[in-house]
């Protein structure tokens, strides 16, 4: 993952500079989850792995990280790259940067940590319509 610039901040504030804009189930051999969110104004490469869930007793090198993430347009109803395959250009990040991704064995009684600092999580709801174009890919 040397392709993205890391960014180290404090995990002990909430994270202002990131909206989750919804969190929903996935139907997949293991518990997972769509997660859109946005990044407000963004000015440089952001590490995706940055965005996790501590497991108690565990490595960090165990926690979960985003899966399949990919950029979409500003009403999240278009991929418009792939966070893994375009992630070096710059335009990609600048300004409010919306992107999902899937994240397996979320706890939703935990908050996200993210590269801003800690994130509560909102209710899980349904898949919009305009999200099924995430299409989860087995890990298998």
């Amino acid at each position: 993952m040397g392709l993205l610039k890391k960014i180290f901040v404090s995990e002990e504030k909430e994270a202002g500079n990131i909206d989750i804009i919804g969190i929903h189930p996935i139907h997949a051999a293991d518990p997972c989850h769509l997660i859109e969110l946005i990044i407000k104004n963004c000015q440089s490469e952001i590490d995706m792995i940055g965005f996790t869930q501590e497991i108690s007793g565990q490595p960090k090198s165990n926690w979960q990280v985003p899966y399949n993430d990919k950029f979409l347009n500003d009403d999240g109803s278009k991929i418009t790259g792939d966070v893994m395959l375009d992630g070096r250009d710059e335009k990609n990040w600048k300004g409010n940067v919306r992107i999902a991704f899937f994240f397996h064995y979320l706890d939703l009684s935990k908050p996200l940590k993210t590269p801003f600092g800690i994130k509560s999580l909102p209710a899980p709801t349904d898949l919009p319509e305009r999200l099924k174009i995430m299409e989860y890919e087995s890990l298998d």
